[in-house]
């Protein structure tokens, strides 16, 4: 009769924690789908994106990629690069910098080069998550740097968004 009555205990159990999970999960989903989900409508974020391509005149070259407005801080969440140089060279170093010559605040993950239909070109890309911030009146540059030879081309795409600074 016990076992019975452990086995009557057991079901009820079930049933009421069922009821109430049927209750508490969707509002639970309802707000872990809210987080993942920003306001891109919001006046207080302006999507930003650059694409700067260039020739690199020499091993490390670099171009000015935007100035943070005032009243403004750039945050930069992704960015997606690619280059072609000469066969037997390569794409080594490549960052987002504050000013001409000031401090790297992110760098690129080197992939090595792919096959290319071009017999006399190395081809290099990568693409990856971030998260850079850039106050205002501050220089966003791009800095890039191959191990030589003459006929080389970078790009970059950078995206992100701008925020209202108080």
């Amino acid at each position: 009769m016990t076992r019975w009555k452990n086995i009557l205990w057991i079901s009820l159990a079930a049933i009421a924690l069922a009821t109430v999970a049927s209750f508490l999960v969707p509002s639970a989903i309802a707000q872990v789908r809210a987080a993942l989900v920003r306001d891109v409508d919001a006046p207080t974020l302006q999507p930003f994106h650059a694409g700067i391509e260039y020739d690199l005149c020499c091993i490390n070259d670099q171009r000015l990629v935007t100035t943070v407005p005032a009243g403004k801080r750039l945050v930069i969440e992704h960015f997606s690069w690619r280059t072609v140089t000469d066969v037997g060279q390569q794409f080594v170093f490549a960052g987002l910098r504050v000013g001409t010559f000031g401090p790297f605040r992110e760098s690129v993950q080197i992939n090595p080069p792919h096959a290319s239909v071009i017999s006399s070109a190395r081809l290099q890309d990568g693409s990856q998550p971030t998260r850079v911030y850039f106050d205002a009146g501050e220089e966003v540059w791009v800095s890039a740097s191959v191990s030589g030879g003459t006929d080389k081309s970078f790009r970059i795409d950078v995206h992100g968004y701008f925020v209202n600074n108080p």
